[in-house]
C-alpha cells in the first residue's frame, strides 16, 4: 500500500492550510521548498530535507584502524558475526559477476524481497543494466555447502574513488546471524585491497518507515556509515522536501528521517551534518540503537497514533 501522503505548498505550510488533510494522511510534505523558507518551515513544524541519503565509510589503512573507530558494541557486535560464519563452516569469498551468479543472486534477492511489507526488487528490473556493467563488478558471496545464503553486489568506481554497494541480500537464517555485517565488512576489504578512499552502501530514499525500514539506518550507521544528502555526492541527485509526519497509519514507529540542521545561512546548510528526527506515539522510545555518525544532534517528536 502507499504512503497516505498530501503534498501543499509553502503558503499552506506556513498557514496552517495543511490542517486540512492531518486526519487523513501520515505525512504533509512541501516539495522543493526555496532555501529562504527553510526557517520558517522549520518554526511551522516543517523538516527541511534532502529527498535522498547517501551512506558513505572512509575506508582506512587497516581493519585494525576501521574497527578503532566503531563503538566498543559494534565491534563485539561485527566480531560476532564474523564469529559465527565461521562456525557455520560458510565460505566467504569476493567473484567477479557472472550472469549465472547474477541470476543466483536474484534468486535470492527476490526471496528476501517477497518477505518485506512493501518491497521492491529494484535489482531484478535492471538486471539489464547490471549485466552491461559486469566488468565493474565484484561480489562477495557466501555459500553453505556451495549454496549462496548471501551476497553482496559491489561495484568498482575509480573516477570516484570509491567501491559501491549496490544490492545485497540473505537468507532469513543468516539475517538473525548477522551476515550482512560479514558481507559489508568484506567489502570494506575489497575497497582497501583495490586502494578506493571510500564505501559507500548505496542511497536510500529519506523516510525510514515505510519502504525503507528504522532498522536500515541502525545497521548502516552502527558499521561506521555517514548519512550524507545524495546531492553531495551526485549532484542533481534528489530533490529538497519539507516533511511533517502527522500519524501512523502505514508508517511504522518509530519513523526516522534526517534533516538539515539549521545554519546561518541556509542555503549552506546541505553541506552541514544532518540531523536525526524520530517519530513515536511511545513517550518512552529508546533512541540508543538510533544513533548515528557524524550527526548534528537527534530530537524526538511525539506523535498521536492512529
Amino acid at each position: 500500500m502507499g504512503l497516505p501522503m498530501a503534498l501543499v505548498d509553502v503558503d499552506q505550510a506556513l498557514s496552517g492550510g495543511w490542517r486540512a488533510y492531518e486526519n487523513k494522511v501520515d505525512l504533509i510534505r512541501v516539495q522543493d521548498p526555496p532555501a529562504e523558507s527553510w526557517t520558517r518551515l522549520r518554526e511551522a513544524g516543517f523538516l527541511p530535507k534532502p529527498q535522498v541519503v547517501a551512506w558513505r565509510a572512509e575506508v582506512l589503512d587497516s581493519e585494525e584502524r576501521y574497527l578503532g573507530t566503531l563503538p566498543q558494541k559494534d565491534r563485539y557486535d561485527l566480531r560476532m558475526a564474523y564469529r559465527r560464519a565461521a562456525e557455520g563452516d560458510l565460505q566467504v569469498d569476493a567473484e567477479p559477476l557472472t550472469v549465472a551468479l547474477l541470476d543466483e543472486f536474484l534468486e535470492l534477492y527476490e526471496r528476501q524481497v517477497a518477505a518485506m511489507r512493501h518491497g521492491w526488487a529494484v535489482a531484478v528490473e535492471q538486471r539489464g543494466n547490471i549485466l552491461s556493467e559486469a566488468e565493474s563488478y565484484c561480489a562477495v558471496t557466501v555459500r553453505s555447502h556451495g549454496t549462496l545464503v548471501g551476497a553482496c553486489l559491489n561495484q568498482d568506481l575509480p573516477a570516484k574513488d570509491e567501491i559501491r554497494a549496490r544490492f545485497s541480500a540473505v537468507t532469513a537464517e543468516q539475517r538473525q546471524d548477522s551476515l550482512g555485517r560479514v558481507l559489508y565488512g568484506e567489502t570494506l576489504r575489497v575497497a582497501r585491497e583495490r586502494c578506493r578512499r571510500w564505501v559507500s552502501l548505496g542511497r536510500d530514499v529519506n523516510l525510514y518507515g515505510h519502504v525503507v525500514k528504522p532498522g536500515l539506518f541502525s545497521f548502516k550507521s552502527r558499521l561506521g556509515f555517514t548519512a550524507i544528502p545524495g546531492q553531495l555526492l551526485e549532484p542533481g541527485s534528489g530533490s529538497h522536501q519539507a516533511d511533517r509526519v502527522v500519524r501512523f497509519g502505514e508508517l511504522t514507529d518509530p519513523t526516522l528521517l534526517l534533516s538539515y540542521a539549521p545554519t546561518a545561512e541556509e542555503a549552506t546548510a546541505v553541506a552541514a551534518p544532518l540531523h536525526l528526527n524520530l517519530f513515536t506515539p511511545s513517550e518512552n522510545l529508546d533512541v540508543r540503537p538510533y544513533r548515528g555518525v557524524g550527526l548534528a544532534g537527534t530530537t524526538v517528536h511525539t506523535v498521536r497514533p492512529t
